[in-house]
């Protein structure tokens, strides 16, 4: 069995990731953000979205509320 040092493996794999979101983003022919502004009803349409999706999560206990802002998201393993 192989000996892996963890410090050693976790600074390459930062290493790794910051190579690939930098070099990929910069590859595109966009800018990273967009700079133009959403329709308001748009706007509302995610902001509502995103908050029944955050609110079913809480109920499903995805996510776990720990303190008033402060929460821990529980992974599943597929």
């Amino acid at each position: 069995m192989r000996t892996i040092n963890y410090d050693e493996h976790v600074e390459k794999i930062k290493e790794k990731s910051m190579r690939l979101r930098t070099t990929g983003k910069s590859r595109l022919d966009m800018p990273l953000r967009s700079n133009k502004m959403r329709d308001p009803r748009e706007e509302i349409a995610l902001f509502l979205l995103d908050y029944y999706r955050w609110r079913k999560a809480l109920a499903s206990g995805e996510i776990e509320k720990l303190d008033p802002r402060r929460y821990r998201m529980k992974w599943v393993h597929g």
